[in-house]
Protein backbone atom coordinates (compact mmCIF):
# COMPACT_ATOMS: atom_id res chain seq x y z
CA UNK A 1 0.00 0.00 0.00
CA UNK A 2 1.42 3.52 -0.94
CA UNK A 3 2.22 5.63 1.53
CA UNK A 4 -0.55 8.39 3.30
CA UNK A 5 1.57 10.75 0.94
CA UNK A 6 1.34 9.18 -2.60
CA UNK A 7 -1.29 9.12 -4.51
CA UNK A 8 -1.35 7.21 -7.18
CA UNK A 9 -3.15 7.85 -10.10
CA UNK A 10 -5.14 5.33 -11.66
CA UNK A 11 -5.34 4.98 -15.46
CA UNK A 12 -8.52 6.08 -17.13
CA UNK A 13 -10.46 3.36 -19.15
CA UNK A 14 -14.02 3.57 -20.46
CA UNK A 15 -16.46 0.85 -20.30
CA UNK A 16 -17.26 0.50 -23.85
CA UNK A 17 -21.05 -1.29 -24.23
CA UNK A 18 -20.81 -3.75 -27.02
CA UNK A 19 -24.17 -2.72 -28.35
CA UNK A 20 -23.12 0.43 -29.39
CA UNK A 21 -21.40 2.53 -31.73
CA UNK A 22 -18.73 5.45 -30.67
CA UNK A 23 -16.43 7.74 -33.03
CA UNK A 24 -15.47 11.17 -33.60
CA UNK A 25 -18.30 12.81 -35.08
CA UNK A 26 -21.73 13.33 -34.53
CA UNK A 27 -24.01 11.04 -32.97
CA UNK A 28 -21.26 8.56 -32.51
CA UNK A 29 -18.65 11.32 -31.21
CA UNK A 30 -21.38 12.79 -28.77
CA UNK A 31 -22.07 9.58 -27.14
CA UNK A 32 -18.10 9.02 -26.97
CA UNK A 33 -18.35 12.56 -25.43
CA UNK A 34 -20.66 11.27 -22.54
CA UNK A 35 -18.95 7.97 -21.59
CA UNK A 36 -15.28 9.65 -21.56
CA UNK A 37 -17.05 12.68 -19.14
CA UNK A 38 -18.35 9.54 -17.03
CA UNK A 39 -14.93 7.60 -16.89
CA UNK A 40 -12.72 10.72 -15.96
CA UNK A 41 -15.47 12.07 -13.07
CA UNK A 42 -15.06 15.51 -15.92
CA UNK A 43 -11.10 15.70 -15.28
CA UNK A 44 -8.57 15.63 -18.04
CA UNK A 45 -6.93 12.53 -18.94
CA UNK A 46 -3.65 14.42 -19.10
CA UNK A 47 -3.76 17.23 -16.39
CA UNK A 48 -6.33 16.34 -14.17
CA UNK A 49 -7.89 19.76 -14.45
CA UNK A 50 -11.59 20.11 -14.01
CA UNK A 51 -13.30 20.28 -17.62
CA UNK A 52 -17.08 20.56 -15.98
CA UNK A 53 -17.76 23.36 -14.26
CA UNK A 54 -21.17 24.78 -13.27
CA UNK A 55 -22.92 22.61 -15.47
CA UNK A 56 -20.28 23.77 -18.38
CA UNK A 57 -18.74 21.37 -20.23
CA UNK A 58 -15.22 22.51 -22.19
CA UNK A 59 -13.38 19.18 -22.37
CA UNK A 60 -12.47 18.00 -26.67
CA UNK A 61 -12.28 14.90 -27.77
CA UNK A 62 -8.66 14.29 -28.44
CA UNK A 63 -6.83 12.10 -30.97
CA UNK A 64 -4.18 10.01 -29.54
CA UNK A 65 -1.95 9.70 -32.66
CA UNK A 66 -2.80 13.35 -33.95
CA UNK A 67 -5.48 12.29 -36.93
CA UNK A 68 -4.16 14.42 -39.44
CA UNK A 69 -0.96 11.72 -39.66
CA UNK A 70 -4.08 9.71 -41.35
CA UNK A 71 -7.45 10.91 -41.00
CA UNK A 72 -8.68 8.13 -43.06
CA UNK A 73 -8.10 5.98 -40.45
CA UNK A 74 -6.99 7.90 -36.91
CA UNK A 75 -9.96 10.33 -37.29
CA UNK A 76 -12.62 7.70 -35.90
CA UNK A 77 -10.82 5.09 -34.24
CA UNK A 78 -12.12 4.88 -30.78
CA UNK A 79 -9.28 3.46 -29.05
CA UNK A 80 -7.22 6.87 -30.61
CA UNK A 81 -9.58 9.01 -29.10
CA UNK A 82 -9.44 10.34 -25.06
CA UNK A 83 -10.49 13.63 -23.72
CA UNK A 84 -8.75 16.37 -23.07
CA UNK A 85 -8.96 20.01 -21.94
CA UNK A 86 -8.73 23.13 -24.63
CA UNK A 87 -5.22 23.85 -23.08
CA UNK A 88 -3.51 19.87 -23.71
CA UNK A 89 -5.19 19.57 -26.69
CA UNK A 90 -4.50 22.44 -28.85
CA UNK A 91 -0.97 23.30 -27.38
CA UNK A 92 0.96 21.03 -25.05
CA UNK A 93 0.41 18.23 -26.81
CA UNK A 94 1.18 19.63 -29.96
CA UNK A 95 4.40 21.27 -28.65
CA UNK A 96 7.25 19.63 -31.44
CA UNK A 97 5.28 18.70 -33.42
CA UNK A 98 7.26 19.74 -37.48
CA UNK A 99 5.13 21.58 -39.67
CA UNK A 100 2.98 19.69 -42.13
CA UNK A 101 4.32 18.50 -45.53
CA UNK A 102 2.78 19.80 -48.83
CA UNK A 103 -0.02 17.34 -48.74
CA UNK A 104 -1.21 18.47 -45.08
CA UNK A 105 0.36 15.95 -42.95
CA UNK A 106 2.26 16.29 -40.30
CA UNK A 107 6.04 15.62 -40.68
CA UNK A 108 8.62 13.98 -38.36
CA UNK A 109 7.21 11.03 -36.72
CA UNK A 110 6.39 8.37 -39.78
CA UNK A 111 7.68 7.48 -42.91
CA UNK A 112 5.88 7.75 -46.08
CA UNK A 113 5.82 3.55 -46.17
CA UNK A 114 4.31 3.27 -42.71
CA UNK A 115 1.49 5.48 -43.50
CA UNK A 116 0.84 4.14 -46.70
CA UNK A 117 1.07 0.61 -44.85
CA UNK A 118 -1.25 1.34 -42.05
CA UNK A 119 -4.15 2.91 -44.89
CA UNK A 120 -3.96 -0.29 -46.34
CA UNK A 121 -5.55 -2.04 -43.57
CA UNK A 122 -9.37 -2.38 -43.33
CA UNK A 123 -11.07 -2.24 -40.34
CA UNK A 124 -13.81 -4.47 -40.18
CA UNK A 125 -16.45 -1.65 -37.83
CA UNK A 126 -14.27 0.90 -37.07
CA UNK A 127 -17.43 2.12 -34.79
CA UNK A 128 -17.49 -1.34 -32.70
CA UNK A 129 -13.62 -1.68 -32.56
CA UNK A 130 -13.07 -0.66 -28.85
CA UNK A 131 -9.33 -2.15 -28.85
CA UNK A 132 -6.19 -1.67 -30.16
CA UNK A 133 -5.52 -3.51 -33.39
CA UNK A 134 -2.16 -5.33 -34.15
CA UNK A 135 -1.87 -2.41 -37.21
CA UNK A 136 -2.65 0.26 -34.65
CA UNK A 137 -0.41 -1.14 -31.98
CA UNK A 138 2.44 -0.58 -34.94
CA UNK A 139 2.20 2.46 -35.48
CA UNK A 140 1.47 3.60 -31.52
CA UNK A 141 5.01 1.88 -31.04
CA UNK A 142 6.87 3.86 -33.69
CA UNK A 143 4.85 7.08 -32.25
CA UNK A 144 6.30 6.28 -28.86
CA UNK A 145 9.84 6.10 -30.03
CA UNK A 146 9.40 9.91 -31.05
CA UNK A 147 7.08 11.42 -28.28
CA UNK A 148 7.39 10.35 -25.14
CA UNK A 149 4.12 10.77 -24.05
CA UNK A 150 1.31 8.87 -22.21
CA UNK A 151 -1.30 8.41 -25.09
CA UNK A 152 -5.00 8.32 -23.67
CA UNK A 153 -7.47 6.44 -23.07
CA UNK A 154 -4.99 3.37 -23.86
CA UNK A 155 -1.70 4.62 -21.71
CA UNK A 156 1.28 2.98 -22.88
CA UNK A 157 2.04 -0.91 -21.30
CA UNK A 158 5.95 -2.61 -22.29
CA UNK A 159 6.67 -5.69 -21.03
CA UNK A 160 3.66 -6.07 -19.11
CA UNK A 161 3.67 -2.95 -16.51
CA UNK A 162 2.06 0.34 -17.12
CA UNK A 163 3.59 4.14 -17.46
CA UNK A 164 1.77 5.43 -14.29
CA UNK A 165 2.22 8.55 -12.72
CA UNK A 166 1.92 9.52 -9.19
CA UNK A 167 1.48 12.77 -6.88
CA UNK A 168 4.22 13.52 -4.14
CA UNK A 169 2.10 15.41 -0.74
CA UNK A 170 6.02 15.97 0.60
CA UNK A 171 7.13 17.82 -2.32
CA UNK A 172 3.77 19.20 -4.14
CA UNK A 173 5.02 17.37 -7.38
CA UNK A 174 4.17 15.27 -10.20
CA UNK A 175 6.57 12.16 -10.69
CA UNK A 176 7.03 8.16 -12.16
CA UNK A 177 5.27 6.00 -9.63
CA UNK A 178 7.55 3.62 -7.16
CA UNK A 179 5.21 1.16 -7.71
CA UNK A 180 6.28 -0.16 -11.03
CA UNK A 181 10.29 -0.93 -10.88
CA UNK A 182 10.62 1.30 -14.16
CA UNK A 183 14.42 1.41 -15.84
CA UNK A 184 15.82 4.87 -16.13
CA UNK A 185 14.60 5.41 -19.57
CA UNK A 186 10.94 4.58 -18.97
CA UNK A 187 11.48 6.85 -15.36
CA UNK A 188 12.54 9.48 -18.60
CA UNK A 189 9.49 8.96 -20.93
CA UNK A 190 7.32 9.23 -17.70
CA UNK A 191 8.87 12.69 -16.54
CA UNK A 192 8.98 13.93 -20.19
CA UNK A 193 5.55 13.41 -20.27
CA UNK A 194 4.73 15.12 -16.82
CA UNK A 195 6.99 18.12 -18.05
CA UNK A 196 5.28 18.18 -21.84
CA UNK A 197 1.96 18.90 -19.59
CA UNK A 198 3.44 21.40 -17.79
CA UNK A 199 2.60 19.32 -14.32
CA UNK A 200 5.14 20.91 -12.09
CA UNK A 201 5.20 24.18 -13.60
CA UNK A 202 5.68 27.04 -11.60
CA UNK A 203 2.72 28.96 -13.86
CA UNK A 204 0.47 25.64 -14.80
CA UNK A 205 0.94 23.63 -11.87
CA UNK A 206 -2.17 22.94 -9.73
CA UNK A 207 -2.79 24.46 -6.06
CA UNK A 208 -6.10 22.98 -5.84
CA UNK A 209 -4.35 20.66 -3.30
CA UNK A 210 -3.36 23.53 -1.00
CA UNK A 211 -6.90 25.28 -1.48
CA UNK A 212 -8.43 22.00 -0.05
CA UNK A 213 -5.68 21.69 2.70
CA UNK A 214 -6.34 25.90 3.65
CA UNK A 215 -10.13 24.94 4.28
CA UNK A 216 -9.57 21.49 6.28
CA UNK A 217 -7.19 23.47 8.59
CA UNK A 218 -9.53 26.73 9.00
CA UNK A 219 -12.71 23.97 9.74
CA UNK A 220 -14.43 22.63 6.54
CA UNK A 221 -15.00 18.73 8.20
CA UNK A 222 -16.35 17.72 4.99
CA UNK A 223 -14.38 15.39 2.56
CA UNK A 224 -16.50 16.41 -1.05
CA UNK A 225 -15.62 15.09 -4.20
CA UNK A 226 -15.72 17.47 -6.76
CA UNK A 227 -15.58 20.57 -5.10
CA UNK A 228 -12.15 21.53 -6.42
CA UNK A 229 -10.80 21.65 -9.63
CA UNK A 230 -8.57 19.21 -10.08
CA UNK A 231 -8.48 15.82 -9.91
CA UNK A 232 -6.31 14.95 -7.31
CA UNK A 233 -7.89 16.49 -4.40
CA UNK A 234 -10.59 13.69 -5.41
CA UNK A 235 -7.98 11.24 -4.77
CA UNK A 236 -6.29 12.80 -1.75
CA UNK A 237 -10.27 12.44 0.07
CA UNK A 238 -10.20 8.95 -0.73
CA UNK A 239 -6.95 8.83 1.52
CA UNK A 240 -8.02 11.14 3.98
CA UNK A 241 -11.03 8.79 4.70
CA UNK A 242 -9.12 6.83 6.53
CA UNK A 243 -7.52 9.09 8.75
CA UNK A 244 -9.48 10.36 12.05
CA UNK A 245 -10.26 14.19 12.34
CA UNK A 246 -6.77 15.05 13.85
CA UNK A 247 -4.52 13.00 11.62
CA UNK A 248 -6.01 14.89 8.47
CA UNK A 249 -5.48 18.33 10.18
CA UNK A 250 -2.22 17.64 11.00
CA UNK A 251 -1.36 16.22 7.56
CA UNK A 252 -3.20 18.76 5.86
CA UNK A 253 -0.74 21.59 8.08
CA UNK A 254 2.44 19.80 6.71
CA UNK A 255 1.34 20.03 3.34
CA UNK A 256 -0.01 23.65 3.20
CA UNK A 257 3.40 24.72 5.27
CA UNK A 258 5.40 22.83 2.37
CA UNK A 259 3.54 25.00 0.13
CA UNK A 260 4.26 28.02 1.49
CA UNK A 261 7.80 26.91 2.46
CA UNK A 262 7.83 26.44 -1.91
CA UNK A 263 5.79 29.89 -2.80
CA UNK A 264 3.28 27.67 -4.41
CA UNK A 265 0.69 29.76 -2.61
Amino acid sequence: MSSVTIIDIPSFTPQYESDKSYGYKDANGKRLLELLYKTTNGYCMYCYCKIDIDNKKFGQLEHAIEKDFCKKKLSECVPNIGLACPKCNQSFKNSGLTKKDKNNKIKGIFTHKQIENFEKTVCSNSVKCTKECREYKIIKRVYLQKRNIILQPMGVTVKGHSYNIQYNLLTLTFEPSDTVAYTDAEKEFIREHISKFNLNDSIYRTREILKFCEDIINGDRYLRKGKYNNYIVDLFVDKLENLDEEARIKLCSTIYMIGKSKRII
